[in-house]
């Protein structure tokens, strides 16, 4: 999945059952047969299971989770039918019971049931309406397949599927595979047969069925290419169409093989939630967001995020779908692979979008997490449902993708890709570990597989140390030294030590040094003293560099290189090892440099810093935020001219909605209210979305900039227009805008929408609640409207979101906050998958930046007294 938290949803059932079912059966072959029609609420099929027995046995267990089974029946080969009664087992399966043993070998077990089609999650099979239309599609990882059939739903059991839907007859069914044949099935139903699968494990399996539009995208080298969307909307996925077989024949050139499986669809989600696709084999699906753009208005934000996304499915196709993990705990590899060779492959057909430099963000995203007390390593063991409802997170993809590119640039890109199709061409077609993944990259380099190891084997992050050394008469050395990263206040963190790949660059050239002890000296190639150090080259190194100020120099680093130092200068102010005000040299420097990167990044220091300050700080930090951005963000303005190449375009959308709020600039908040007020007469007397008022790629900010001077005569505007719209991304904008409204009354209307049958609460949850939560005068009172309709807001939201509600409302920087988000949720949490992990890392968050903003509170007024 392109992102993810997709279990994290179930309640808690008391139960002494392992999470794995055990190897007394073995599922070799799978014939499902299932009657979906998505306008009604449930649906119903059998499943024939071919099995090999281990041992005589008088019960098998197998998930199946709110599924109504009707029929058991087993029969060995050559033997007579054998009738079962299934029973609970637990909340994720059931006991099917014999009067007499089944015996040992091979046979067929056979089970016909009914299910429910779910209108609320996501996950396993659900059905949404769009456009008038009901569509009904599939959502199988991690553990969505149990809620729709009986299944070994566990991802090492791989093995073919073969399939067929009878559904109504004016009605388009897809699947993995292509169709075999199609026939009626009765008055205004059909079947429809797909070809069987090659081996798949079931949260791979995956089918559709709606009134879908179909675009032909021709074929990518020999593979076929599809674009479903809903009725009518086919054209919006002209841009999808341009760019995938791109990127399938440069995924084909990188592994070195064709694209493993028959055919590529991509499928349209009206609305996801935790996730944005998902690279089912055959059949990939995207959110509506990521995909659907109408012709000639394709964001920039949507091009970049199709690209990158589509890249990340389909490298999946190869690494987690023609070789897939025989266990959750190497879900890890799967899904940051697919990141690391998503955003290369993005880089290499978008050259002139520099998105190499995502690697940064990247890391950065990682370390975030990986610095709190609580974080987990990369390769953790999945034991029950609570580990895998924490496996999709930053450090799943992002720490996991960060390794990865450091590795990459120890060993070299030739190198590290014949490690990778070696590990393919070996296990095609099967099941593969973490280990020999890294057997196969290693070559039989022991120090590299233990570097590998301690660095997904254990959490938290180097700091290495780099203490320059110049005697007369010898060459210049470097004093190396590596600790474990520890933030001001935080508690618990035991000591750990790494094997270090460090890459690093003075004048005389590059060194390379595998750092395995706590201290360890390198002689530099420098003939004389070096003046200045760059201590992690191209910045791929996943460690905090430490060193003399002296030896830095801006000016000799790349973009890359300094990115990543100025993440690493605010985390060295994050642990109390530098003063708050030392950043703002570094970033004064940055907010002025004609790269847009640098600028954003200076941005997102300064951002990081809003919640810090206390209500008499607000006027101080603004004028800050002038000083260093004003000119620019005035200069830019809200009109996008026709010369403005993509640098100035993004770096607008960047920029001038975070002056016109935390920045306080009157003039962008009057100009967005000016436009805004047009632009919604327009749209609200015609329908019609008026690119030529607001460019789309502004739309969003736009409206939220204006709705930080609007009233009530604003608000009513967005909200009758949000009600009426069928545009699921123009709806999402004008929610967002709706919570940004910062009149009590005007907040508090903005947060009864949440109650609103009207309303899709996923679309209401993240934009209204987040966006208040961040606001010091309007956070104690979402807090409060939470607490008082705490169960009429949870009848609405699915698991998924209950579970995740804390680190939605884990705004603020004091421990007052942090106590009570901890008590608010504590007994909530305390009763859904995952719940008390993401609650933790929540109020962790909370903490750490309690702690740190007290121990800083000097330095901070030092920073915001600096354009005085």
């Amino acid at each position: 999945m392109a992102t993810s938290l997709a279990l994290l949803g179930v309640a808690h059932a008391a139960s002494n059952l392992p999470m794995r079912l055990g190897d007394a059966a073995r599922p070799l072959a799978y014939k499902l047969d299932l009657k979906v029609d998505p306008a009604q609420p449930r649906h119903s099929g059998t499943v024939e299971i071919s099995l090999e027995l281990n041992s005589a046995l008088k019960a098998l267990r197998l998930h199946a989770k709110d599924l109504r089974i009707s029929a058991v029946e087993y029969r060995a080969e050559g033997g007579a039918a054998q009738i079962g009664k299934a029973s609970t087992a637990d909340a994720d399966s059931v006991f099917l019971r014999f009067a007499k043993p089944l015996p040992a070998g091979r046979g067929t077990l056979r089970v016909r049931f009914t299910g429910l089609i779910s209108e609320q999650d996501t996950l396993g099979l659900f059905r949404q309406r769009e456009g008038g239309d009901w569509y009904a599609t599939t959502q199988f990882e991690d553990l969505g397949a149990r809620m729709t059939f009986p299944v070994f739903d566990e991802p090492g059991w791989k093995v073919p599927w073969t399939l067929s839907l009878t559904v109504p007859s004016k009605q388009l069914a897809v699947a993995n595979e292509p169709v075999l044949r199609e026939r009626a099935a009765g008055k205004g139903w059909k079947r429809v047969e797909f070809k069987t699968t090659p081996p798949l494990p079931s949260y791979l399996l995956a089918f559709a069925v709606g009134p879908f539009a179909v675009k032909d995208g021709g074929l990518a080298g020999a593979t076929p290419l599809r674009y479903l969307t809903p009725r009518g909307r086919a054209e919006e996925a002209s841009f999808a169409a341009s760019v995938t077989p791109d990127v399938v024949q440069q995924l084909e050139s990188w592994f070195g093989m064709p694209h493993p499986f028959s055919k590529l669809d991509s499928l349209v989600i009206p609305l996801t939630e935790n996730f944005g696709a998902m690279e089912n084999p055959g059949l990939i699906t995207y959110s509506s967001k990521i995909m659907l753009g109408k012709p000639g208005q394709e964001t920039l934000s949507l091009q970049r995020n199709y690209v990158s996304t589509a890249a990340h499915e389909i490298a999946h196709q190869w690494f987690g779908n023609l070789v897939t993990m025989g266990w959750w705990d190497d879900l890890w590899l799967n899904e940051s692979f697919a990141s690391w060779m998503g955003d290369k492959i993005t880089a290499q057909l978008r050259p002139d979008w520099r998105w190499e430099l995502t690697t940064q963000h990247v890391r950065q995203e990682a370390m975030a997490g990986d610095r709190l007390p609580s974080a987990r390593r990369v390769h953790q063991p999945v034991r029950t449902n609570e580990d895998l409802g924490t496996a999709f997170d930053e450090i799943t993809y992002s720490k996991g993708q960060s390794v990865l590119s450091m590795f990459e640039s120890w060993l070299g890109e030739a190198r590290m890709q014949a490690g990778v199709r070696r590990y393919i061409k070996h296990h095609a077609g099967g099941s593969a570990s973490s280990e020999q993944f890294v057997h196969s990259i290693a070559e039989g380099d022991k120090d590299l597989e233990a570097a590998f190891a301690s660095f997904i084997d254990q959490p938290g992050i180097p700091v290495v140390r780099f203490e320059l050394q110049c005697e007369a008469g010898s060459a210049p050395r470097l004093r190396l030294s590596q600790s474990r990263y520890r933030p001001l206040g935080a508690k618990n963190m035991p000591d750990s030590q790494w094997t270090v790949p460090v890459v690093l660059r003075t004048p005389g050239g590059v060194s390379r040094h595998l750092l395995k002890t706590q201290n360890e000296t390198v002689t530099l190639p420098d003939a004389s003293c070096p003046g200045w150090l760059q201590p992690n080259v191209g910045g791929k190194g996943y460690y905090r560099s430490q060193m003399d100020p002296a030896l830095i120099q801006p000016a000799k680093y790349s973009v890359s290189e300094l990115l990543a130092l100025l993440d690493d200068q605010r985390a060295l102010t994050q642990n109390g090892e530098l003063k708050l005000s030392s950043l703002a040299p570094l970033v004064k420097a940055l907010a002025a440099d004609p790269r847009r990167e640098l600028r954003e990044a200076a941005l997102e220091t300064m951002a990081g810093l809003e919640p810090m300050t206390v209500a008499e700080q607000r006027s101080a930090y603004a004028a800050l935020l002038q000083s260093l951005f004003g000119a620019q963000a005035r200069e830019l303005g809200w009109q996008v001219g026709a010369d403005d190449d993509e640098d100035r375009r993004l770096l607008r959308e960047a920029l001038l909605p975070f002056m016109a709020d935390s920045g306080r600039d009157a003039v962008l908040r009057e100009q967005a209210l000016l436009y805004t007020r047009a632009w919604l007469a327009a749209a609200t007397r015609d329908g019609l979305a008026h690119e030529e008022l607001i460019d789309p790629g502004l739309r969003g900010t736009i409206l939220r900039s204006a709705a930080l001077a609007g009233d009530a005569t604003l608000f009513d505007g967005m909200l009758n227009l949000a009600r009426v719209t069928p545009d699921r991304r123009l709806r999402e904008q004008l929610l967002s805008a709706l919570g940004v409204f910062g009149a009590p009354d005007l907040a508090a209307r903005a947060r009864r929408l949440l109650l609103d049958a009207k309303l899709d609460s996923r679309e209401t949850i993240g934009p209204v609640l987040g966006r208040q939560i961040q606001d010091p005068l309007l956070a104690q009172s979402a807090l409060d409207f939470v607490a008082e309709h705490d169960a009429a807001l949870r009848k609405r939201m699915t698991k998924v979101a209950e579970a995740n509600l804390p680190e939605v409302l884990a705004g603020g920087c004091t421990k007052e906050r942090a106590e009570r988000l901890q008590k608010q949720f504590g007994p909530a949490a305390a009763q859904l998958d995952a719940g008390p992990a993401l609650l933790a890392k929540a109020v962790s968050r909370i903490e750490l930046c309690s702690a740190y903003r007290e121990a800083q509170a000097g330095s901070l007024q030092e920073l915001l007294q600096s354009t005085r």
